[in-house]
């Protein structure tokens, strides 16, 4: 979706008919913020968007507080660069409101994806399913940032006839962005331009890292056959006689095969703590085949 020129678009826009993506995350209220008293944003990520606004000088955030709080806002639905939604004010009709947020070409996409792949800890994690917490550095270094860092990144337009930038029911949007990144950091990503499917294909590709795919997910077990034991003194016997079985350890440590080859050269030093490690496993487990 492209960067809006508001001046010259938004009084001629309604939010009612703008196009919703299919990756869109549509919620539907009321809402009401999960914090009930202080600052909004429980983690790093919910906090760091609160306080670029901050930092912006937005003054006028704090008067948003109550409305996310109190079920002011009828509805949200966040996509690329575009946050929006009905907020409830003295009116008998809900204000339009809605947040742009200037998205990240591709050639920074691109870039920022390159740096992190070549960092392995940064590839592992996001790979993982877990968001980097400094990973807001590798973006600053590149030049841009996924938080907005000055009023170039960011535009608040509503229906309402308050001129606050913002003005509170805009700000309440805002708050309950910073609790989706609470509950997920990579709703950042989305915002400025790239789902969290996008990112992670793009850093696959650099590692050379194979996607699950439908060969991977093992077959449905058959139904177990009964347990052959008394399960009414089960927990009674001897506990040294613990039911354990041998896995089969794979050729492939499973590790390489979601994060590709290592660098410099320490694929061969990985594979033979991989052995070690289960080898040592299947010793304590009692296994009667042993890999040589």
């Amino acid at each position: 979706m492209p960067w809006y020129d508001w001046e010259d678009e938004f009084y001629d826009n309604d939010f009612e008919e703008q196009e919703i993506t299919p990756d869109a995350l549509v919620l539907e209220g009321p809402l009401y913020a999960r914090s009930k008293r202080g600052p909004i944003g429980s983690t790093w990520w919910g906090q760091q968007w609160v306080a670029a606004m901050q930092k912006l000088g937005g003054s006028r955030l704090d008067r948003g507080k109550s409305y996310a709080r109190n079920g002011k806002v009828l509805n949200l639905t966040i996509q690329y660069g575009l946050a929006f939604g009905k907020v409830k004010g003295s009116w008998s009709q809900p204000y339009q409101s809605g947040i742009w947020l200037r998205i990240l070409d591709d050639s920074q996409w691109e870039e920022a994806i390159d740096s992190l792949a070549e960092q392995a800890i940064y590839a592992a994690k996001l790979l993982a399913g877990e968001m980097p917490g400094d990973i807001e550095g590798i973006f600053q270094g590149l030049g841009f940032s996924l938080f907005p860092r000055n009023w170039k990144d960011i535009e608040f337009e509503c229906s309402c006839p308050d001129y606050g930038d913002p003005c509170k029911h805009a700000a309440a949007i805002y708050y309950l962005i910073a609790e989706q990144l609470d509950a997920d950091p990579f709703m950042l990503f989305h915002l400025r331009g790239r789902t969290r499917e996008q990112m992670l294909a793009g850093l696959r590709r650099r590692r050379g890292v194979r996607p699950r795919s439908e060969t991977d997910v093992p077959e449905a077990a058959s139904p177990a056959p009964p347990l052959g034991v008394d399960l009414a003194n089960f927990w009674i016997g001897d506990s040294t006689q613990l039911i354990r079985s041998a896995p089969v350890v794979p050729s492939q440590p499973p590790l390489l095969l979601q994060l590709g080859s290592p660098p410099d050269n320490t694929e061969a030093g990985l594979r033979a703590i991989y052995d070690r490690v289960s080898h040592e496993a299947l010793v304590w487990l009692g296994a009667d085949d042993l890999p040589e």
